[in-house]
């Protein structure tokens, strides 16, 4: 009875080992910032020219129906922000994509080990994983004051379900910003 109960045990967290490895591809999102900038005192913002150097990278993400759908979500965050799109702007946005193909290995079953009934197999997986990088820049300086971004948000290259990744994608980074235009003491709460 005893053994029966400790396969048992050992085979429940064989499974639940599988799940939560499942499960970990999430993402993940990062910022970082110019601690001397003072990014409530900025009121407008405008679009970096872009340069071409990305649309030689990626030019299946890179194009012009991402860059309407990533420009549309980031003005959408930053008009709700009470920051007003301007021809002559204070912070110059730009945002870059990542891509990297990734391998990851599942030994099934989970582990290195198991009692000598049970074989071993290594699955080798090969995925996409996607990197999206929001930079403010300031504008008079040309430097950067504020970057987020979100990591494996690319989960289906779909194009019917690209806007929804690249809306999400944009969401997420604008989660961790708390600023407001003009309002020197009144940042979001990334709380509620």
């Amino acid at each position: 009875m005893k053994t029966t109960v400790s396969v048992f045990i050992k085979f429940s967290l064989i499974i639940i080992s599988w799940l939560l490895v499942g499960c970990g591809s999430t993402s993940k999102v990062f910022t970082d910032y110019d601690k001397s900038a003072h990014l409530d005192e900025y009121e407008t913002f405008g679009w970096l020219t872009q340069t071409g150097i990305e649309e030689r990278n990626n030019p299946l993400y890179y194009n012009e129906l991402n860059d309407k759908r990533i420009k549309y979500a980031v003005g959408n965050q930053m008009e709700g922000r009470n920051y007003r799109f301007s021809e002559n702007p204070e912070l110059l946005i730009h945002y870059h994509i990542i891509i990297n193909d990734r391998t990851m290995l599942r030994t099934d079953p989970y582990g290195y080990y198991g009692p000598y009934w049970m074989s071993s197999e290594v699955t080798m997986y090969e995925y996409r994983e996607g990197t999206l990088i929001v930079d403010l820049m300031d504008a008079a300086t040309n430097s950067l004051v504020w970057r987020g971004w979100v990591t494996n948000f690319l989960k289906n290259s779909d194009p019917q379900k690209m806007e929804k990744s690249m809306n999400d994608a944009v969401n997420m980074i604008f989660s961790k910003y708390p600023y407001r235009a003009g309002k020197k003491d009144e940042s979001i709460d990334l709380q509620n």
